[in-house]
C-alpha cells in the first residue's frame, strides 16, 4: 500500500478544533484493508477556523474516519 500526505482537523483533548495538521497515512482503509481513493482538498469552517482539509471515497463503500488512519513516519 501507498503513503499518501494529507491535511486533517487538529483537535484537542476535548474534541475542540484547534486547526489543521498534515499526516503521512497508510492509504488502505482501515475495515478491510482496500485501498481507499485519491484524496482531494474540501474547505472546512468550524468554530472560527477556516482552512482546507483532504476527504476521499473509498473503492470499497467503507467509511474511514481520520482518528482510524494510520499514521507512517517519514
Amino acid at each position: 500500500m501507498s503513503i499518501k500526505k494529507i491535511t486533517v482537523p487538529d483537535r484537542d483533548t476535548n474534541g475542540c478544533l484547534v486547526g489543521f495538521k498534515k499526516l503521512n497515512v497508510l492509504w488502505q482503509c482501515p475495515t478491510c484493508g482496500r485501498e481507499m481513493g485519491d484524496p482531494q482538498l474540501t474547505q472546512h469552517n468550524e468554530d472560527g477556523f477556516h482552512g482546507s482539509v483532504h476527504t476521499w471515497k473509498s473503492k470499497c463503500g467503507h467509511v474511514a474516519k481520520y482518528e482510524e488512519l494510520k499514521e507512517e513516519a517519514r
